[in-house]
């Protein structure tokens, strides 16, 4: 019996293998007929085209650009209208300290000497309060501009995104758009990454924002402790506070008892509100915070560019010369001169969802930036209006 079964089974083994190797064969000329596929790590990888970043159904609509500008023009007023309602031009506790003026201006464009003697003029006093809040909101907002904005530990968007973020690279180096990095697909599928994060945490970010579950909370706490040792100094005394006219009104945190806190803390998540506004957008964008007065009055780029702190031994000459009563030269020769310090920045957008930089001389005609620049001798106008 054994004799009869073995040519069966011998044909079922011979069958088998031939429909095993047709299959391979088809497989094979299926392959042959697919273009490869590079290896993301290859040093000959070629510059995808524009079309494997097709829309995604499903994606949140972009926001409009006006909406945007009127997001953007409501902060600005927003951050006015609380130094004048809550503070004064002098201070209550006399000068304040080398650390808690460099707290609250880490990272900008001009030295902390020069903030403390700014602050120490009551004719600019309030205007560098204002630039201390602008620049901690919008230094913490963006994603791809090196600065605090690029901390998990400090940044307005949520921790995770940041942290999701910093794991991503283009080839050998870290996502930035000051690289000069010739695929654009990166940054087109970076701009989808952020679409779909933004819908898919929709309902965190913007429908429950700033409940307990809201990770930006504990930044914004950071934040206000940052500003509040300088702002406190120059707050009015709360039974005097009646007296001064708002142009609007905020919500308070239940339980709070400083009206002027709450405030500020409500200003503050005004402004992580803005920094998921832009990041749910496809564009890629940046606050443009250069001197053009400065500029025209022959000084070079590089003594504009953020994040430029002097040596400490120029910082102490500088501080010698404001506790000699030269103040009024403080910022000669190397710093911004009062007339030409930006309290307000332009914003830009410098990259569209496709990875394509916008940038010429036909920027504003193109409708890529928005806003109006504001200098330091802007604030007082606007504190008459």
């Amino acid at each position: 019996m054994a004799e009869t079964l073995a040519p069966e089974h011998m044909v079922r083994r011979t069958r088998s293998h031939r429909l095993s190797l047709l299959h391979k064969f088809r497989h094979r000329k299926e392959r042959k007929g697919m273009a490869p596929f590079p290896h993301p790590a290859s040093p000959d990888l070629t510059p995808g085209s524009l079309s494997h970043c097709p829309s995604i159904l499903g994606v949140r609509k972009a926001v409009p650009f006006v909406s945007i500008v009127e997001e953007y023009s409501h902060l600005h007023d927003a951050i006015v209208s609380h130094v004048r309602r809550f503070y004064s031009a002098t201070s209550s506790r006399g000068a304040v300290s080398h650390a808690v003026v460099e707290h609250a201006s880490t990272g900008m464009m001009i030295p902390w000497p020069q903030v403390r003697s700014l602050l120490g003029d009551s004719t600019s006093t309030l205007a560098t309060l204002s630039l201390c809040i602008t620049w901690t909101i919008l230094s913490r907002s963006l994603l791809l501009k090196l600065g605090i904005s690029n901390s998990p530990g400090s940044s307005f968007l949520p921790p995770e995104i940041v942290e999701c973020f910093q794991s991503f690279s283009m080839g050998r180096a870290a996502v930035t758009l000051e690289m000069d990095e010739a695929n654009s697909v990166n940054f087109g599928l970076l701009s989808r990454w952020k679409q779909i994060s933004a819908t898919l945490l929709h309902s965190t970010y913007t429908t429950y924002a700033f409940t307990h579950f809201d990770s930006r909370t504990v930044n914004i706490e950071r934040a206000l402790k940052d500003l509040d040792p300088l702002l406190s100094t120059y707050a009015v005394p709360q039974h005097h506070r009646h007296t001064i006219s708002c142009c609007h009104t905020h919500t308070h945190a239940p339980g709070s008892q400083d009206p002027r806190l709450s405030d500020l803390r409500d200003l503050l998540k005004l402004g992580a509100q803005f920094a998921w506004t832009l990041f749910s957008q496809p564009s890629f964008w940046k606050f443009d915070w250069t001197s053009d007065r400065a500029i025209e009055n022959g000084k070079e780029e590089s003594q504009l560019s953020l994040g430029r702190v002097p040596s400490f031994d120029t910082a102490m000459k500088m501080e010698a010369k404001r506790d000699s009563g030269d103040g009024g030269n403080v910022s000669s020769g190397f710093v911004l001169e009062k007339a030409e310090i930006v309290i307000w920045p332009r914003l830009m957008r410098v990259m569209d969802g496709d990875g394509t930089r916008l940038e010429g001389d036909k920027e504003e005609e193109d409708g890529s930036v928005f806003g109006e620049k504001m200098y330091l001798d802007h604030f007082g106008r606007f504190a008459e209006d």
